[in-house]
């Protein structure tokens, strides 16, 4: 799913290979796992090192980027339910 935009015409994919297939969403956006996650075996995504690369470190953190740390990466994934239930609703 990297790079695909239209989260609707993917979701239509995922729904044809759903029930045969175990599938890995590689790169799917939060708005993608709120349309369509449930029928994923596994996702994963880059966003969260990206978004790492671009802010500062955390609080007591001596490296110059958290974009290849495991707190970090546990944090996103702490708030992601989150974020894709708001995407849901919107």
């Amino acid at each position: 799913m990297c790079r695909r935009q239209n989260t609707a015409r993917i979701g239509a994919i995922v729904s044809l290979f759903a029930d045969e297939l175990r599938l890995h969403g590689f790169g799917v956006k939060t708005s993608g796992l709120a349309a369509y996650g449930s029928m994923l075996y596994s996702a994963d995504s880059i966003a969260w090192s990206l978004d790492a690369r671009r802010s500062d470190p955390l609080p007591g953190h001596t490296h110059k980027s958290c974009s290849n740390c495991l707190d970090y990466a546990r944090e996103w994934r702490e708030r992601l339910p989150v974020a894709v239930q708001q995407s849901a609703a919107a």
